[in-house]
């Protein structure tokens, strides 16, 4: 049963973070975009999720730096080991943090993931308020791609990308809310992603021998130390405290808004604002922030 309920939440996690990591981040689906290449996506996702879930309950940390840290272990799966992204050398140490902590961490993490367990603390009309924002926030980073990307798409496919496929968030929220607690797994069950994982890590490595690869280690062990340091192994990992169904739902005012109001954004010729500068800059300053601050607490536990 607890081998069940891990591998369903790892699916959960892809899903909501292809989503946030993926859908959101890029804003426009890739013309070449297909129903297996998406399948792929979330699978891929789902292991780094396990990585991420495995390291949780290894070292029992829960709430927001739980959902930070555990996104931040997604992003460096990600951009580490599915691709290699943070081996990049310019900008010098830009992309340690573009986009693990800054996106990943903070933004799929913290926010879609964290606010949504948190929606029982919060209520509705908050809930509202952070979707709203959101979603203004996400019509703005997507003014960006008209600099990137000619290739605008048909509002029926960009819908479909955004909002449509944005259903997979609030529906694993609310069967996370099902889920409640998960009991901790056998430890052949927690190690079989992180196996596979460092398997893939090093088959790269050694197919491509940059030695900028070395710097994914210790940057994943001084996050497990926090997140050791700072959890309590001896709980379950909670999901926190079921809602109705609508509450989550509340979060597709944030998909809504960026379908609306992008378009509009894109007509009048707005690429030009420099969202991606605003926008990394906020937000690699707020999650080394809140990365610092763990960091902080973690040294300080007795």
């Amino acid at each position: 049963m607890q081998a069940t309920r891990y591998l369903m939440l790892s699916l959960l996690l892809g899903g909501l973070t292809v989503w946030g990591s993926e859908n959101l981040f890029w804003t426009m689906p890739f013309p070449d975009l297909t129903p297996l290449a998406l399948l792929l996506t979330v699978l891929a996702y789902s292991v780094a999720s396990a990585v991420a879930l495995s390291a949780v309950i290894w070292t029992g940390v829960g709430g927001l730096p739980a959902a930070f840290l555990g996104g931040a272990i997604v992003g460096y799966m990600s951009e580490g080991v599915i691709v290699g992204t943070i081996y990049q050398p310019f900008p010098p140490l830009f992309f340690l943090v573009w986009t693990q902590l800054a996106w990943h961490a903070l933004i799929t993490g913290g926010l879609i993931f964290g606010v949504g367990r948190a929606a029982a603390v919060l209520g509705p009309i908050r809930l509202a308020l952070i979707w709203t924002f959101f979603g203004l926030s996400g019509a703005y980073w997507a003014q960006y791609w008209v600099t990137e990307r000619p290739d605008l798409p048909d509002p029926a496919r960009f819908a479909g990308y955004i909002l449509v496929l944005g259903l997979i968030v609030p529906l694993a929220h609310a069967v996370m809310d099902r889920i409640g607690q998960l009991p901790r797994p056998k430890p052949w069950v927690l190690s079989v992603a992180p196996v596979i994982a460092t398997g893939v890590w090093l088959a790269s490595s050694i197919a491509d021998p940059n030695p900028m690869r070395l710097v994914l280690p210790p940057i994943l062990m001084l996050i497990l130390w926090v997140m050791w340091r700072l959890g309590q192994r001896e709980r379950p990992v909670s999901l926190g405290t079921a809602v109705p169904v609508w509450h989550h739902l509340l979060f597709l005012i944030a998909p809504a808004l960026v379908v609306w109001l992008a378009p509009l954004g894109w007509a009048q010729g707005w690429g030009s604002l420099g969202a991606n500068w605003v926008v990394a800059g906020i937000t690699i300053l707020g999650s080394v922030a809140w990365m610092a601050r763990l960091v902080r607490s973690a040294a300080k536990r007795p």
